[in-house]
């Protein structure tokens, strides 16, 4: 941005949508030593420093992916901190330890008890400059690696956007298979959307809303995959317009053409950038490591790597298993129970503590939004009530993003 006494200019010095490089992208050896090497720079770049460095481990693919690169060129054993439950089905600490024993990390683990969290619950709220329904998470493991000493910590955010890590990359890819016969079929789509969106499920009712788009390019489908409240699930808890089109699905929408140079799985990728990466996961995890003065490097966002995995060919890039051509490129740097696990994700336990431990502290924001006039008051507690019945329809974060909305609402003053 330039500011002059005539005005304002800004100028896009970087967009990914317009970087492309020449490679023999078709050799499946040459592509996967090259992932390696662009990776193992990156991670080698982001050691450089004064003070000694630590690493977030949730004991996934990528997390161990930059840990097990860190061990391999450092000289000390690696500081890696994780974050346990007591709640099994969320705790991910005995994949961590594989990874731990693997390559002699110095490891800290800290149990997160529903009663500690809800201490730091709102010092992690009132780090928040725009409302966020992510990032607390991010809160909660930075702190514990700051008052561990540490002032810089990797981390290894941004490997399922590069390398085809969520179910909606494969979903893009069947979905782009009607291309050549979108336009042929629009009476037989809407119709079929319709039946479709009628069973009343979430996945259906997303299902409908794709099969009745304009088209099926990369700018109709990503704001779908990504959606958490339906248009008509906003519509009935608030009086807000869901017809309007958002920024993102406005800016995919002028970028549409440039994207569509890339092969399908990278088209998602972009999008993913584009949205939900740029919009949450960087800008949480910067303001609330930020918080208690945690710098944090993400070797996945280093711009070379992603330009040139970018082009590689989806044949190549499909995953297979779990981001296969990531774990291939790495040569048996991370243990076969690493690789093949269930896809988890780094979350808290919210669905249980929802209804337990965090019911009181939801139900006073629930009625205190509910006085606002943009809210249908009577709808979103009668959505909370379902979710407290175990209604598998109603999803945790359609109800959490309510809350913390009134919470910023109210400690930013606004009425």
């Amino acid at each position: 941005m330039v500011v002059t006494d005539g005005g304002m200019e800004v100028t896009k010095y970087w967009d990914i949508s317009e970087n492309k490089i020449e490679f023999d992208y078709y050799n499946k050896k040459k592509v996967g030593n090259q992932v390696r090497t662009l990776l193992q720079n990156a991670v080698e770049a982001r050691l450089i420093s004064d003070v000694p460095l630590g690493a977030f481990l949730s004991g996934g693919i990528d997390s161990s992916a930059v840990v097990g690169l860190m061990a391999e060129v450092s000289d000390e054993p690696v500081n890696t901190f994780t974050v346990g439950f007591h709640e099994k089905e969320f705790d991910e600490s005995d994949y961590a330890n594989l990874v731990v024993k693997k390559f002699n990390t110095r490891h800290n683990r800290q149990i997160l008890d529903p009663s500690v969290f809800l201490n730091e619950l709102t010092n992690a709220l009132q780090q928040m400059d725009s409302p966020s329904g992510d990032g607390i998470n991010t809160y909660i493991v930075s702190k514990a690696i700051r008052q561990s000493g540490l002032t810089v910590a990797l981390s290894g955010i941004g490997g399922d956007e590069l390398f085809a890590g969520y179910p909606f990359f494969k979903q893009f890819m069947e979905f782009r298979k009607y291309n050549a016969i979108w336009d042929r079929t629009t009476w037989v789509r809407k119709g079929a959307a319709a039946l479709v969106a009628a069973s009343g499920s979430n996945r259906n009712a997303r299902m409908g809303r794709m099969l009745g788009a304009n088209s099926c390019s990369i700018a109709y489908a990503y704001p779908e995959f990504r959606r958490i409240i339906s248009p008509a699930l906003l519509s009935r808890l608030t009086t807000m317009n869901s017809r309007s089109l958002t920024v993102l699905e406005q800016q995919l929408r002028q970028k549409e053409d440039a994207i569509e140079n890339f092969p399908l799985l990278s088209q998602v990728s972009i999008a993913e950038y584009m949205g939900y990466t740029q919009h949450t996961l960087l800008k949480d995890t910067d303001q609330m490591s930020m918080a208690v003065s945690l710098e944090v490097r993400e070797p996945f966002f280093d711009h070379e790597l992603i330009e040139f995995v970018m082009g590689i060919p989806d044949h190549i890039k499909y995953p297979r298993f779990p981001k296969s051509l990531l774990v291939e490129s790495l040569e048996g740097l991370l243990p076969d129970e690493i690789v093949h696990r269930r896809k988890q994700g780094f979350l808290f336990p919210w669905d249980v503590w929802m209804k337990k431990e965090l019911r009181t502290f939801c139900e006073k924001h629930i009625q205190r939004i509910g006085e606002r006039e943009f809210i249908r008051d009577k709808n979103l507690k009668s959505h909370w009530q379902q979710f407290l019945k175990g209604d598998r329809q109603v999803r945790w974060l359609e109800i959490w993003l309510f809350v913390i909305l009134e919470y910023w609402l109210e400690q930013n003053e606004i009425n």
